[in-house]
């Protein structure tokens, strides 16, 4: 299955699936996420979408990290198709990160080298798993122009990617399950960058904050050149908002949800929620400022993703940790709805980018 070699092949190409539309799957620590697109008349719609939260179906609170058994993953999955009318049965499936490895290595090698050889005995190297335990896929990444000024002939910039293959079963039982056949498949990043990139933004970096998890993207032309993870998400700055409350999880998470900046304990929020993220803001500047200095370009702009960058005052937080413009992610832009859904669908569209993202495969 050359998962990473098609998800390349499809930003740079307009197959389209038809118009019997298709349903992109995100599910996520937390939650899982559904969006139906068809094609009508030629223009990508919305036809219907949906969440469902993980907690309750492992006894757990709303917003906490899960690890579900498959009969409860079944069960949720199944729950929120039937909730949100999902009606067609073609699905492309975003493969969690925390089930998958990507990285970008270099190698260097002669003419008549060959590179998949290469490329497994570099992967033996990066990837915390033997070989055979994982669906393996790489491609080439155009060298910048100041990498391609730096090093002599024969050195390629690979961007390898693999998924533990007792997961791919995982999921391969749980879309038979939920009535989907064959669908394909593909690592959360590229669902989400296909869900955020516009075709005339040569360099960018999407930060995606979800429950367990905070992702840094760095993109070149459409392409993932770095990818960095750091443990940090809503669930650990509801934590925090608890024990200095003093007050239940399922608690903090509401006051999370619902926080008012004008309210008088905003400020104690704020600073327990912003506090969570201050070192993975810190790594994250660092990773895009070498970036630049090794490539010669220069990222302007952050999209920010995942349902964390709703908190009041994160844009400026994250504004003021990077020094760049930042820019909430609006993934529902890229496809048609009624006019009169637009303040929903932006307020959603962060929580929905990896979701929109699997969807428009079909159709880019």
């Amino acid at each position: 299955m050359s998962f990473l070699n098609n998800m390349l092949a499809s930003i740079k190409s307009s197959a389209s699936s038809g118009s019997g539309g298709v349903v992109g799957i995100d599910i996520g620590s937390s939650s899982i996420k559904v969006v139906e697109l068809v094609e009508r008349k030629g223009v990508i719609t919305l036809s219907t979408y949906g969440e469902v939260q993980l907690g309750p179906y492992d006894g757990k609170q709303i917003g906490q990290s899960v690890a579900l058994q498959a009969k409860q993953e079944q069960e949720a999955l199944v729950d929120v198709i039937r909730e949100s009318g999902v009606k067609v049965r073609d699905a492309v499936f975003a493969m969690p990160l925390s089930s998958s490895f990507v990285t970008n290595v270099d190698i260097d090698s002669g003419e008549e080298t060959d590179m998949s050889a290469m490329v497994r005995v570099e992967a033996r190297k990066v990837i915390p798993a033997s070989l055979s335990e994982v669906t393996l896929d790489w491609a080439e990444v155009e060298l910048t122009e100041k990498e391609s000024s730096t090093h002599q002939p024969g050195h390629h910039n690979v961007l390898i990617a693999a998924i533990q293959n007792t997961a791919l079963e995982r999921f391969k039982v749980l879309m038979q399950f939920a009535g989907f056949t064959k669908p394909p498949t593909e690592i959360e990043c590229f669902s989400t960058i296909r869900g955020l990139y516009k075709n005339n933004e040569p360099d960018i970096a999407i930060l995606d904050i979800g429950a367990a998890s905070a992702k840094l993207y760095i993109v070149h032309k459409g392409l993932l050149m770095r990818m960095y993870r750091i443990r940090a998400g809503g669930e650990i700055a509801t934590k925090k908002i608890s024990d200095m409350m003093d007050i239940d999880f399922l608690e903090a998470e509401e006051m999370k949800l619902v926080a008012d900046s004008t309210a008088d304990t905003f400020a104690d929020i704020k600073r327990a929620h912003n506090s969570s993220y201050d070192r993975p803001l810190r790594e994250f500047g660092q990773v895009m400022r070498e970036y630049e200095k090794k490539t010669a370009l220069n990222i302007s702009t952050v999209y920010l993703t995942g349902g964390a960058c709703l908190f009041p005052g994160m844009i400026s937080h994250v504004k003021e940790a990077f020094g760049r413009e930042i820019v909430v992610a609006d993934p529902f832009s890229k496809v048609a709805y009624p006019s009169f859904m637009e303040d929903i669908m932006k307020e959603i569209g962060p929580s929905f980018s990896v979701a929109v993202g699997a969807a428009m495969r079909a159709y880019e």
